[in-house]
């Protein structure tokens, strides 16, 4: 089910994203038609840049750009490959079990390092039993050390990608934890004392907006490696030297 709160530009972006590469295909074959002589990798390479381009001046996040430019090489290089079109479709049906989601969410499948398992369970209340919820529980990994950690506390999750959630749901049962297939949007924040999302920074204004509206007071709001816009953090705890190591803490 999609919330009806989800915001538009989150929806709109990947149909963004594929028409920026067919205004730069449309770009690239016109260079073709004017008599360039140039192989098939490099044509994708050129329809790469074109593409970064326009989704720079198009004012697409910074991570696609990345996206945009490998998109047709790695196309001309998967055709070199010359499986058996049966290999093309089980690859399909596993890429969009579990990243299929991420065209609404705009939420990629991220993994958190152990080492920030380790401190999040350090933030939990040391003297009481907490309930904790993971937003994007991905393969469950967060969720299923903090219940280890923490065997009295409530742990749960939520993710939308399908493959992620039954490995999640799977790895939850066996520990304890509750995992549920829904939009993290739809999730109802004022149940729980912990709030931890490792997300993009796409849905981070939207998400900091319900926490705000939901969470009760002194609950915390936790996000590894993306802050709340213009929303300075409480604590910011350097777990490793990279950006993807911070945790950003918000009490409510």
């Amino acid at each position: 089910m999609i919330d009806k709160r989800t915001s538009p530009e989150r929806m709109h972006a990947p149909l963004k994203a594929a028409l920026t590469q067919l205004g730069a295909s449309a770009l690239a074959l016109l260079l073709l038609m004017a008599g360039l002589e140039m192989t098939a990798l490099q044509w994708a390479v050129i329809q790469g840049v074109i593409a970064m381009r326009i989704a720079f001046f198009a004012g697409a996040a910074s991570w696609w750009m990345g996206l945009h430019v490998a998109f047709a090489p790695t196309a001309v290089w998967a055709n070199t490959l010359a499986l058996a079109p049966v290999w093309w479709g089980g690859a399909f049906v596993v890429l969009l079990a579990a990243f299929g989601a991420t065209f609404r969410t705009q939420v990629p499948l991220f993994l958190t390092a152990p080492k920030v398992r380790y401190a999040l369970g350090e933030l939990l209340d040391p003297v009481r039993s907490v309930r904790i919820i993971d937003l994007g529980c991905g393969l469950g990994s967060v969720i299923t050390a903090l219940k280890r950690m923490r065997p009295e506390c409530e742990c749960h999750g939520v993710e939308l990608a399908l493959l992620p959630y039954l490995v999640s749901r799977l790895r939850g049962a066996r520990r304890g934890c509750r995992i549920e297939r829904r939009d993290l949007m739809s999730v109802d924040l004022s149940r729980y004392d912990v709030v931890y999302a490792f997300l993009s920074p796409a849905p981070m204004p939207q998400l900091w907006a319900k926490a705000r509206r939901e969470m009760r007071p002194g609950s915390r709001f936790v996000s590894l490696a993306f802050a709340v816009p213009d929303v300075p953090a409480d604590r910011v705890i350097a777990v490793g030297p990279k950006s993807r190591h911070m945790l950003h803490v918000w009490t409510m």
